[in-house]
């Protein structure tokens, strides 16, 4: 496993990790992560009315 960290796209920071949005195909850290879902869509998807569903 590498040490190096890489920039999440979504918030601009450091991330030791970084997931893939199931909708728009984005990396994202788990701080971008959307925790009303608690799937791997990025908040900014779940954001959108109609984009995730959420059951």
């Amino acid at each position: 496993m590498s040490a190096e960290k890489t920039r999440c796209p979504i918030c601009g920071k450091i991330a030791a990790e970084l997931k893939l949005c199931k909708s728009c195909n984005k990396n994202f850290c788990k701080k971008c992560q959307s925790s009303s879902t608690n799937q791997d869509y990025c908040k900014e998807c779940v954001s959108m009315e109609g984009v995730v569903s959420k059951s």
